[in-house]
């Protein structure tokens, strides 16, 4: 297996757009962090989902569809997640794609899609015309705890989550609650937007919330047409798999190429409208070249399947991880500090989140900290070492001692936090500025914020 780098680590906890973009194999890792969520694995107790096993995997996937229409809704604003600015982030991924490459295919750099598709302005189409040219969005992908969340943030009454963040939870949950196998479950992003394709009957598409049938693909309604726009329209950046993905720009791809090939076919006959079709245009997907790379064989089979239990596909992965990309990188988006080292956490914490940073800058250091410190003293993730990063204890408004000291280091800054039995610390200097009871105990119990 390549080595993990650093930047990838920490940005598997960041999880944004851009991030996933870059490294590929952060997609899937999305969908494991899901799958090794708790979360998730309590909707099986559901009286909803009771029975589902026994259904055709049709009608399981639409049970699934209902749940999710009834507990998330879309979001994606400017304000979530906050800004950053391109050349920032084109520095910061300059050694693993150059800015050129990465400005003709995507979106937050300057990609500006089909003509017919976006006639107006892509920055002013987001929201982003009243700031510089330089600053774009953090589109942050939320694993399954922050898209829960939002049901604390003013505004929302239930769950929440951009397009990826959706994707990665149908994905998980198509698996590990509808007993569908990951073989048969294919992750597609485009510079815009980001559907799975299931490998179910004539096909189904994922559109964030919504499945999409082949019938209804080109029933010509407005809802079909929104799912067709992204296919219609744009260049496939990203197909990820259980056996690994294929990018646009990247010579090596490490799905399998039988794989690849009939997965392929499968879509390219889902997109062929039936004879009685309202709408009978033949759209032809624009997806990654698999004539122009290469497929080394680098990873280890994940060989994960629907019978599996948490336990058993908890200690599968972790077994993978000097073996497999994804799984190795998925305690990372998961925030599973219990076995993961904090500093790509740290890292991407204090670098990453200027949403709290913004929202606190107007008060002084002692009413920042009195600030943070009334904050309910509960996380948004399960567990003791699964932590929050500083803007989703902001969002939403809650947060353990450790994860407000970690809040409270990335607004007035600080040397280290210390956790000492159920007391957490942040010290500056030689003086303890905040102190709060905790819980969460991950395994590092002093953290060096000076790396």
């Amino acid at each position: 297996m390549r080595p993990i780098s650093e930047e990838e680590k920490s940005s598997a906890c960041t999880l944004s757009d851009m991030e996933i973009f870059i490294f590929p194999e952060l997609m899937y890792s999305l969908v494991l962090a899901n799958m090794l969520s708790p979360r998730l694995w309590k909707w099986r107790e559901l009286e909803w989902f009771d029975g589902i096993r026994d259904m055709r995997p049709k009608k399981r996937l639409q049970r699934l569809r209902q749940h999710i229409m009834d507990n998330y809704t879309f979001n994606l604003d400017l304000d979530t997640w906050g800004l950053t600015r391109q050349q920032t982030e084109l520095a910061r991924f300059s050694r693993f794609l150059s800015p050129d490459d990465i400005a003709k295919s995507n979106a937050l750099f300057g990609y500006q899609g089909d003509v017919y598709y976006y006639d107006i302005d892509i920055r002013r189409h987001f929201g982003l015309d009243k700031y510089t040219s330089d600053t774009i969005p953090y589109w942050k992908t939320e694993t399954i705890e922050a898209m829960d969340a939002f049901r604390h943030k003013d505004g929302h009454a239930v769950g929440a989550g951009e397009c990826v963040s959706l994707a990665g939870l149908y994905a998980a949950a198509a698996f590990v609650v509808c007993g569908i196998p990951l073989e048969s479950i294919y992750l597609m992003a485009t510079p815009l937007h980001s559907q799975n394709f299931l490998d179910i009957d004539t096909g189904i598409l994922t559109n964030n919330r919504r499945l999409v049938t082949k019938a209804m693909w080109a029933n010509g309604t407005v809802i079909s047409m929104q799912a067709r726009r992204a296919l219609e329209h744009e260049r496939v950046t990203i197909v990820s798999h259980a056996t690994g993905y294929i990018h646009l720009l990247y010579p090596e791809a490490t799905i399998s190429p039988e794989v690849y090939s009939a997965f392929t076919s499968k879509l390219h006959e889902f997109l062929v409208p039936p004879a009685d079709a309202q709408d009978k245009r033949i759209v032809e997907p624009r997806l990654p070249d698999a004539s122009r790379v290469t497929f080394p064989s680098v990873d280890e089979p994940l060989n994960l399947t629907p019978d599996m239990g948490y336990s058993e596909i908890s200690d599968r992965l972790e077994d993978l991880r000097s073996s497999n990309r994804a799984a190795a990188l998925a305690p990372y988006a998961a925030h599973e500090l219990g076995k993961t080292e904090a500093s790509p956490f740290v890292k991407a914490a204090l670098e990453r989140s200027p949403v709290s940073k913004t929202a606190l800058a107007t008060l002084s250091e002692s009413e920042a900290l009195a600030k943070i410190d009334s904050l309910p003293a509960e996380s948004i993730y399960d567990g003791t070492s699964r932590l929050a990063q500083p803007d989703e204890v902001w969002n939403f408004g809650r947060g353990d001692g450790l994860e407000k000291c970690l809040l409270a280091a990335n607004v007035v800054g600080g040397d280290e936090i210390v956790v000492s039995g159920r007391t957490a610390c942040l010290i500056r200097g030689r003086k303890t500025i905040f102190e709060s009871n905790t819980s969460k105990r991950p395994f590092d119990t002093v953290w060096n914020l000076r790396h």
